[in-house]
């Protein structure tokens, strides 16, 4: 009886001691996924102070494409099937990110230069900008010397160099720097790229005057020496962006530019074109992009459910392996009786 009732002591005891075991596992794995969830995976998730990391700290991309037509300003000429290539360089602000007014806003500040180029080296464009954005929402903030050109603007809507951190199936507000104001890019459905699955969004610019360019007045029906010749500006404009990461890894801009004379009709066509990412420039950003999208599913859904999963299964094994114990010490030996023949 004795040998008995020590051995369900024994087995009550390490019963209660798994339980012990279980349980602070399971809290601990519970505890650990809801900080991966809700703290690990918004400090990862953000755009990077400085873009192109592995590049020096600038990101260098290209597109290339066809102008239909390019207006010649040395001989006042249209040129006809011109090919084009548009670079464009940005690198971040890092100190300037680090100033109050940024970090409060957990701002990232973007420098960016973008050039279009002809066929024989001319350039045909280009442009500054300056960009402060949430490193989530990639909502453009009115501060830290943002600008387009070296002019201060009223900024609104999503910086026009990334989508935010897990974009949604959703229109967004666009910055177009050449009208200065948003634009609708509209979600259009799922698509992928290299394996990559995409998000593609479609935008249009209705014609719109963008400044004034002083010309000989013949050339926009004017008969006037010289006509202060309005600019106007249509684009169509079609983006492939990796939802998680808001990397834009395709681009494609449809643009007109021409100028209008007293009649308010189109006399000169000052670019028609369309443009695209290259092919190695997409597959580099999807290469950088891949990893990353790795990353932040492993530890935004894998490893947070598995931790949920596996420590609410440790919790209820401990709670009844307790009760398990607690019974076995509380039922006591069972009583033997012997019967003498």
């Amino acid at each position: 009886m004795t040998k008995a009732k020590s051995r369900l002591e024994g087995g009550a005891e390490m019963a209660k001691v798994f339980s012990i075991i279980c349980v602070g596992l399971g809290a601990l794995l519970i505890v650990l996924a809801a900080m991966l969830k809700f703290y690990a995976v918004p400090a990862l998730a953000k755009a990077p102070l400085s873009p192109g990391q592995s590049n020096g700290g600038v990101s260098i991309t290209h597109q290339a494409g066809v102008a239909a037509k390019l207006f010649d300003p040395t001989t006042l000429k249209e040129r006809t099937d011109v090919p084009l290539m548009v670079t464009r360089y940005t690198k971040g602000d890092v100190a300037g990110s680090q100033a109050p007014d940024a970090k409060s806003g957990d701002y990232a500040i973007w420098d960016s230069f973008s050039r279009v180029e002809d066929n024989q080296g001319v350039i045909v464009t280009a442009s500054t900008e300056r960009y402060a954005f949430n490193r989530v929402t990639s909502e453009i903030a009115n501060c830290c010397g943002g600008n387009v050109d070296g002019d201060e603007v009223t900024f609104s809507g999503i910086v026009p160099l990334k989508f935010p951190m897990f974009t949604q199936a959703q229109d967004y507000p666009y910055f177009d720097s050449s009208t200065k104001k948003p634009m609708n890019m509209a979600y259009s459905g799922p698509d992928t790229i290299d394996g990559v699955a995409t998000y593609k969004f479609v935008g249009t610019v209705e014609a719109t005057q963008i400044g004034v360019l002083e010309v000989p007045g013949d050339l926009v029906g004017s008969p006037d020496p010289a006509y202060s010749a309005p600019r106007f500006y249509s684009l169509r404009l079609t983006l492939q962006v990796e939802p998680t990461t808001g990397a834009i890894l395709l681009g494609s801009a449809e643009q007109l530019q021409t100028l209008r004379g007293p009649d308010g009709a189109d006399h000169v066509t000052l670019i028609q074109g369309t443009i695209t990412s290259t092919p190695d420039d997409v597959q580099a950003t999807v290469d950088v992009v891949k990893p990353q999208v790795a990353l932040l599913g492993l530890l935004n859904a894998v490893v947070p459910i598995a931790g949920l999963v596996l420590g609410l299964i440790l919790l209820a094994v401990g709670i009844l392996l307790a009760f398990v114990g607690r019974r076995k010490a509380a039922r006591g030996p069972s009583t033997v009786n012997l019967a003498k023949e």
